[in-house]
């Protein structure tokens, strides 16, 4: 079986949770969003109650689609019985009391330690993180299989403490693999591949945001939070504050120079990596309106159904890095550093300029 149509049976949705979705009625569109749901009791039971909000008149279902996230925006502002979205990190410190005071001091030293590996999260609105987020903090972990179950039982007390709250609408955490921790889970693309992503820039929007990715190694949730204050004398420096990889330095590749400099230029603006209308960007919106199109069209893999769900996806790109650094010349220390790992945390202001001279080095020779 080829790896393009190697099946993955982790993921089965067509649209990340919360994103909304588009239905047909007549010969119009409609666009559809959840803004919250509520515990009720029928006929003796206890059922979920959902609140949507609904707008019509789009000719097509990609028009209907791209308007969900302004639709749920237009709700909340209307009075939307949705509760506002709390972070990975802000669901943690309200879960953590109550859990605290029922289990032993030990059993919280395992979660307290299991935590850190999920850094990469924390600032992010829960709602927004899937299966894919979680099991990437997973694969980059270090350690061994119990830290692992213990991150994946920690997720679960996340996800069950967030149902309730309407924070997420599903527990990821009983999907997640706590293996040898191998990349296997997010398949890297061929060097053919990432030749046929290059050629759809200017072609297929944002097909430069899958380039860049692929060339900076940052995950989506870095990418997309970088603003033009993050980037100083070729280099990007990692905006996001994590245990792991803090402030991490990654030099400008030649092969995305031109585009990081338009991006630069652009006015409207602080981000590099924004949506469309200068927004921030959220690894959902970027995966389910920009990835998947993006390979589509460059052949590498169909628009994902529930049939036939996706092979490659957004960390696809990160690994795909990880696999270029291996056959570059450099010391593995740099090299961890430029993944953002746990053994490498030096900031900005201690790069002295032969170690930034070391990470050029290796960035050319991808």
């Amino acid at each position: 079986m080829s790896e393009t149509s190697r099946p993955r049976t982790q993921r089965n949705k067509t649209r990340a949770n919360g994103t909304g979705t588009a239905f047909k009625r007549g010969r119009t569109w409609y666009a559809q969003v959840t803004i919250g749901k509520e515990s009720v009791i029928r006929d003796g039971k206890i059922r979920i109650q959902y609140q949507r909000a609904t707008k019509g008149g789009f000719a097509k279902k990609t028009d209907a689609l791209a308007y969900c996230p302004q639709l749920l925006e237009e709700a909340l502002r209307r009075g939307g019985r949705a509760k506002a979205a709390m972070t990975m990190r802000q669901i943690y410190e309200a879960w953590l009391p109550g859990h605290e005071a029922r289990v032993s001091k030990s059993t919280m030293d395992c979660y307290r330690a299991a935590w850190k590996y999920f850094a990469p999260l924390w600032e992010v609105p829960f709602r927004e993180i899937d299966l894919d987020d979680l099991q990437e903090c997973l694969d980059d972990c270090d350690k061994g299989k119990r830290t692992k179950e213990n991150m994946k039982a920690l997720a679960g007390l996340l996800c069950k403490y967030a149902l309730p709250r309407h924070q997420t609408d599903m527990n990821y955490a009983e999907f997640l693999h706590t293996g040898s921790g191998e990349k296997g889970t997010h398949p890297a693309f061929t060097p053919e591949q990432v030749e046929l992503i290059r050629r759809q820039i200017g072609v297929t929007p944002h097909a430069e945001d899958v380039y860049c990715l692929i060339y900076t190694g940052f995950r989506p949730t870095e990418l997309f939070s970088l603003t033009k204050g993050h980037y100083a004398d070729g280099v990007l420096y990692n905006g996001i504050k994590t245990a792991a990889g803090k402030n991490r330095a990654v030099p400008v590749s030649g092969k995305i120079k031109s585009i990081i400099d338009a991006r630069l230029a652009a006015d409207g603006t602080q981000y590099l990596f924004p949506k469309d209308d200068g927004s921030p960007m959220s690894g959902a919106y970027f995966r389910e309106t920009y990835f998947y199109p993006v390979l589509a069209a460059a052949g590498i893999q169909p628009i994902p159904t529930p049939d036939h769900p996706a092979y490659y996806v957004p960390y696809s790109t990160r690994h795909t890095f990880s696999n270029m650094l291996k056959n570059a010349p450099g010391s593995d220390k740099d090299k961890a550093g430029l993944m953002g790992h746990e053994d490498y945390r030096t900031t900005k202001k201690h790069y002295q300029s032969a170690e930034l001279d070391a990470l050029r080095a290796i960035i050319r020779a991808l």
